[in-house]
């Protein structure tokens, strides 16, 4: 059978004559595009792959030898160390991957009782906790004379009314810390004062605090780059096409792009002025009229579109694997101009863009060319990694997941134009009062 030319098609291995047997890896984490990516990586060269999660039903896939259901950090952390431990121990890891910024952070939480079972693929604590935090990562890029936007951080919703004439509108408001909570406020645009006015009708205490930015105009770019002992093994740069939500976030649509001299340089700085040993992401947004970058943040982990990389030859799990195991990567160069979509976030972007239009003519016209679009995006030409014929078991609870959540969103939309959904809210309200008394 003829070769595939994307390495990410395959996801068996030859047999590994007994001497050659390499000790399994873990990964700690739940984002499908993520982990998957990790696991075919290190499956494809002979490397065992285990994958522990606490957050949603462990992912199948026959890159996957083992899945682990572990208790949630933040719900008893002595408890999730001491699970966490056996699995280690009974596994036989040498190498941890925490695959998202909820893992990363309980890594870090218990990275001197897990370094002495196994390698956590993450700098120490002090490190890592200056990436977690964005309002750190800022203060660092600063001093390292890389374009930030205005950014102020605020304990209530109150602050925001004496910041109308320091930040002109629109504004981005975002949680300080990387590993949010269910209860927390996630990422939202303000675009004036009466949108502040609804979102925060009275005042809010925001723990932990909140950043207020400027808005930047321009596109998403992304600069990977594998970092070991202050020096940079490989790079590689993406930008976004397209992103969920379509007001701005993740990636759905990316195309590879030859690395910027000028990124690479902020990118590198900032890594070095942070002492980061490991894989990360610089992102920034780049205004395309005039080229200007300001520095988003960082993911000091593997990022969502892993698998863009991957599938040009640039094999950022291998790489690091061989690193910490005293090999050196063959590093080969990738083609610009290669596309890449996550289908199950463009179902959920589609669907918040018809959600949208029902109310803004404006946007009504936006979705007839997103629709005209989605048909270049579904071609030979844009590809989903995820999508594998010999493994898809991932892609489809990817997008099982998927449209899970939209038909969620859109329950939860039509619930509230119900007459009748108005009166149970206003009748348990009442209750809730009255009991309260």
């Amino acid at each position: 059978m003829a070769k595939p030319k994307n390495p990410a098609d395959t996801v068996f291995c030859r047999t590994i004559p007994r001497h050659l047997v390499k000790r399994p890896v873990l990964i700690i984490g739940w984002i499908p595009r993520i982990v998957m990516a990790i696991a075919r990586s290190l499956h494809r060269h002979g490397i065992p792959v285990d994958v522990a999660d606490f957050v949603t039903p462990p992912l199948y896939s026959r890159a996957i030898r083992k899945r682990f259901k572990l208790p949630h950090p933040s719900t008893d952390g002595e408890v999730f160390k001491t699970e966490l431990r056996r699995v280690i121990k009974d596994g036989g890891h040498d190498m941890l991957i925490p695959a998202d910024d909820q893992a990363l952070a309980a890594a870090i939480r218990h990275y001197d009782d897990l370094a002495d079972l196994v390698t956590v693929t993450c700098p120490p604590p002090d490190i890592t906790t200056q990436v977690l935090n964005k309002a750190l990562t800022l203060e660092t890029a600063k001093r390292c004379g890389i374009p930030v936007p205005k950014t102020v951080l605020i304990n209530d919703s109150s602050e925001l009314h004496d910041l109308r004439n320091q930040i002109p509108f629109p504004w981005i408001l975002k949680p300080v810390e990387k590993q949010m909570r269910a209860e927390e406020i996630k990422s939202c645009r303000l675009n004036g004062t009466d949108d502040v006015a609804t979102r925060f009708p009275h005042s809010q205490a925001f723990t932990p605090p909140m950043l207020l930015q400027e808005y930047c105009e321009g596109v998403g770019v992304g600069v990977e780059l594998l970092m070991y002992e202050g020096e940079c093994i490989v790079a590689f740069q993406h930008r976004r096409l397209k992103e969920f939500p379509f007001t701005g976030g993740m990636a759905v649509t990316a195309i590879s792009e030859a690395p910027d001299a000028v990124l690479v340089k902020h990118s590198l700085s900032l890594l070095r002025a942070l002492e980061w040993d490991g894989v990360a992401m610089v992102e920034f947004r780049v205004n395309p009229v005039d080229g200007r970058a300001a520095l988003m943040e960082v993911n000091g982990r593997y990022w969502g579109t892993l698998s863009l990389p991957v599938m040009a030859g640039i094999d950022f799990p291998l790489y690091h694997w061989q690193l910490l195991h005293g090999e050196i990567p063959q590093v080969p160069s990738y083609a610009a101009g290669l596309c890449w979509r996550w289908s199950g976030g463009y179902l959920a972007r589609l669907n918040g863009i018809i959600a949208a239009s029902m109310g803004s003519g404006p946007l009504r016209r936006r979705l007839w060319a997103e629709l005209a679009g989605s048909v270049h995006d579904f071609t030979f030409k844009t590809r989903d990694p995820e999508l594998c014929f010999f493994d898809p078991l991932p892609v489809l609870i990817s997008l099982g997941r998927s449209m899970k959540f939209v038909a969620s969103r859109n329950f939860s939309a039509v619930l509230r134009r119900l007459p009748a959904s108005r009166i149970i809210r206003r009748s348990i309200k009442v209750a809730g009062t009255v009991s309260g008394n």
